[in-house]
């Protein structure tokens, strides 16, 4: 089971514009790896990805609809 979320997110990007880490109420996840992309581009893509932060490993979904990312599911770890 998880938390169903639509909230906004500080993103930040390696160079190459790849997510590497965000900020979500006040606590920074680093991005570990990529699970799952899903979606179109014109329809917004939805990423899963696993995460640590300072509560351990985690794994969560967020939507990318143009430069805005939004953390909108977080699984249970």
């Amino acid at each position: 089971m998880g938390q169903l979320l639509n909230e906004p997110v500080r993103a930040e990007h390696d160079p190459a514009g790849r997510l590497t880490a965000y900020e979500w109420r006040g606590t920074r996840y680093a991005v570990d790896a990529v699970l799952k992309t899903y979606g179109s581009a014109r329809e917004g893509r939805v990423y899963r990805f696993r995460v640590t932060g300072a509560e351990g490993v985690a794994v969560v979904e967020l939507g990318r609809d143009e430069d805005r990312w939004r953390l909108r599911h977080v699984f249970s770890a």
